[in-house]
């Protein structure tokens, strides 16, 4: 439950020291170089530096990248493996890492050789479309005998071309007669699309010709620049057609033969990365003559290393406490096994670096608050299995995929709690299959309640701990206001509805465990509702003082609907047990016999695994609504700036100091 304490550093250093200082860094991997745009705006300093950059190298490095994306996207589509689902950064040693560096023109040569294979691939693929276009064009036009060429006598002219469907042929004929035009016009072939027309005329009515047929709609067949038949050019199409077919074939088996360079090329890439962000970081740096300068943040628990590693330079540098203008990153520092909850907190925003980072707090709420809704013995089981069979399985060890599994692997530890205490495995099928095919009855019965038969309980328990979750959110606020100064603000905005809450609670329901408790809450309330009234008069300002009244509306309908927004615990946790219930009443149907068994066994392993997927996106989205609404609502402004330090921002490799 911390957010990283930072330090401000501040830079100057030698400029012919500026390359080793930046790689240094990014191998340490724990400061963060801001930008010197304002610095730049600066006239003070203006007069002083230039901007640093070296925007031709970043360029390269762009290309390069780019080059090795499109080498991978090759041998992705036609090498000989199959893409994972899940995916994780290889381990890397950084003594390997260096012995790759050495390797990197003989990587380049791979890129470059995937990357032609590539491109007589695509040539293959056009030459082949462009044949079997071709076959398609002239297939209408395959009864036609005469050569292609052959497109005039000394006197006469022959034209192809094609008009629309409709198009009277008769007519135009006549129509070309009537104005004068002898002509030949004759249907060599006609679909729904188009008629497929040769046309003989005497050159010297060409004019008035084109004339009549440009009104018809005609216009001339594609065919310009072929020799011979038409028959003869389908033939010759098809067989560059089985050409290009055969040439395709040979450039994939030869792309598939090179699958190895798969490792390689990714290494490559991300060595660029790192070239390029090596680059990049130029840009925020800024020169004098003989100096360089940057200002950054650093963890106050690395300043020691950044001292050292500063200390074998010619530096000069100094760390300083943020001030309340500076715009702080944020890097959260939880125990592993809150640490994959982090995830959750970044989807809405992460703290400002003057909160508090409250994942570790909301943690065992999101776990119950997801078992609870999806309290099922089987389901449960199911959950934990199949989130570590995929964690192992592809080796998750970061990233938002592997903190997504994390999450579900404690969750389903949840799920099979309340799963045993509503007495829910797969909803009741142990009792269908022991009555439909064993004719026997067993009971499994709830070690607490069975949700359906109790939910007056069920709901008066959800809402319960909907209140322990407000509360403590509420907590949270008091505890941050108390620290700033602001006791009076606490007690108006948590204390005074502690009392109000609880006080209704025991006013109105407090009988039925001792005849004392009504009227302690009676006193509670009134003293909760008057510190609501009066203290706003202590703690606004300006017109706002009177605003007690206004306070106590909000307040009180605030509270009743977030209370109430806890009854979708009782929602879901119904619906995952009730649809499984009802699957297995289906499932049954068909009795004992052989095809009942059958019938059975489809209809109860897509049923439930229909259910499953549902009611368990159901219960993660839920349960991150209950945070983000509800709890968050009470006390979290967010809006935090994630903490980025120079670092070999990689996405194939990890280089790590050692590989375990």
């Amino acid at each position: 439950m911390a957010i990283v304490k930072m330090k401000k550093l501040s830079v100057i250093g030698m400029k012919d020291e500026e390359q080793a200082l930046i790689k240094e860094l990014m191998d340490l991997r724990c400061v963060e170089v801001e930008s010197s745009e304002e610095k730049l705006r600066d006239e003070r300093w203006k007069e002083y530096v230039v901007k640093d950059g070296d925007e031709a190298g970043v360029a390269h490095y762009e290309q390069e990248i780019a080059e090795a994306k499109q080498a991978l996207e090759t041998l992705t589509k036609y090498g000989s493996f199959k893409k994972p689902k899940f995916s994780a950064r290889r381990r890397v040693s950084a003594s390997d890492y260096e012995k790759m560096l050495a390797e990197q023109e003989t990587y380049r040569q791979q890129v470059l050789e995937i990357n032609g294979l590539g491109e007589e691939l695509n040539e293959a693929f056009a030459e082949g479309n462009a044949a079997d276009a071709l076959v398609l064009t002239l297939e209408p036009w395959k009864t036609y005998g005469l050569p292609l060429e052959e497109t005039e006598t000394k006197s006469l002219a022959l034209r192809l071309g094609v008009v629309p469907p409709e198009t009277d042929t008769e007519a135009l004929a006549v129509k070309l007669a009537e104005a004068g035009c002898d002509s030949v016009v004759d249907v060599v072939h006609e679909d729904k699309e188009q008629k497929y027309l040769s046309l003989w005329y005497f050159k010297a009515d060409e004019e008035e010709v084109l004339d009549l047929l440009k009104s018809s709609g005609y216009a001339n067949a594609p065919f310009a620049n072929l020799r011979g038949t038409v028959q003869e050019n389908i033939e010759q199409a098809k067989k560059a057609s089985e050409e290009a077919a055969a040439k395709r074939e040979r450039i994939i088996a030869a792309i598939a033969e090179r699958s190895s360079y798969k490792e390689t090329i990714e290494a490559f890439h991300d060595m660029m990365i790192v070239l390029r962000d090596r680059a990049d970081v130029r840009s925020k740096l800024l020169l004098t003559e003989q100096t360089f300068t940057f200002d950054g943040w650093t963890p106050a628990a690395t300043v020691k290393k950044v001292e050292e590693l500063l200390d074998r330079h010619t530096c000069w540098y100094e760390f300083t406490d943020p001030e309340e203008e500076d715009d702080v990153p944020v890097r959260l520092s939880n125990p592993k096994f809150f640490s994959p909850i982090e995830f959750i907190t970044e989807m809405y925003s992460l703290p400002s670096w003057k909160e508090i980072d409250p994942t570790s707090i909301y943690t065992v709420f999101y776990i119950i608050f997801f078992g609870i809704m999806f309290g099922d013995v089987g389901y449960g089981i199911l959950l934990v299995l199949a989130s570590y069979f995929l964690l192992k399985k592809y080796k998750l060890y970061e990233g938002g995929a592997a903190k997504l599994l994390k999450v579900l692997f404690y969750s389903g530890f949840s799920s099979i709690f309340w799963g045993i205490m509503f007495g829910s495995i797969f909803g009741d099928a142990i009792p269908v299959i022991a009555n439909t095919f064993f004719g026997t009855t067993v009971t499994i019965k709830p070690l607490w309640l069975d949700p359906a038969k109790e939910p007056m309980i069920f709901l008066f328990f959800s809402c319960a701990l909907g209140v322990v979750h407000l509360f403590v959110g509420m907590g949270i606020k008091a505890y941050e206001e108390i620290k700033e100064g602001q006791f009076l603000d606490a007690c108006k905005d948590v204390f005074a509805w502690y009392l109000i809450v609880l006080g209704l609670v025991g006013w109105l329901f407090g009988g039925s465990v001792h005849e004392s408790l009504p009227g302690i809450g009676k006193v509670m309330t009134i003293i909760g509702v008057a510190a609501a009234f009066i203290l706003p008069f202590i703690t606004n300002k300006g017109i706002s003082k009177g605003l007690g009244i206004w306070d106590l509306y909000s307040g009180i309908t605030g509270n009743l609907s977030d209370i109430l927004s806890y009854s979708r615990l009782l929602g879901l946790g119904l619906a995952s047990t009730s649809i499984a219930q009802v699957f297995n009443f289906l499932a049954s149907m068909g009795g004992k016999s052989l095809v009942g068994v059958l019938m059975f066994i489809v209809i109860f392993a897509l049923g439930h695994a229909l259910n499953f997927s549902i009611n368990a996106l159901g219960a993660f989205v839920h349960s991150c609504r209950l945070q983000y609404v509800e709890f968050f609502g009470k006390f979290y402004e967010g809006g935090g700036r994630a903490f980025k330090p120079l670092d070999k921002n990689t996405e194939y490799i990890n280089v790590t100091e050692e590989v375990k």
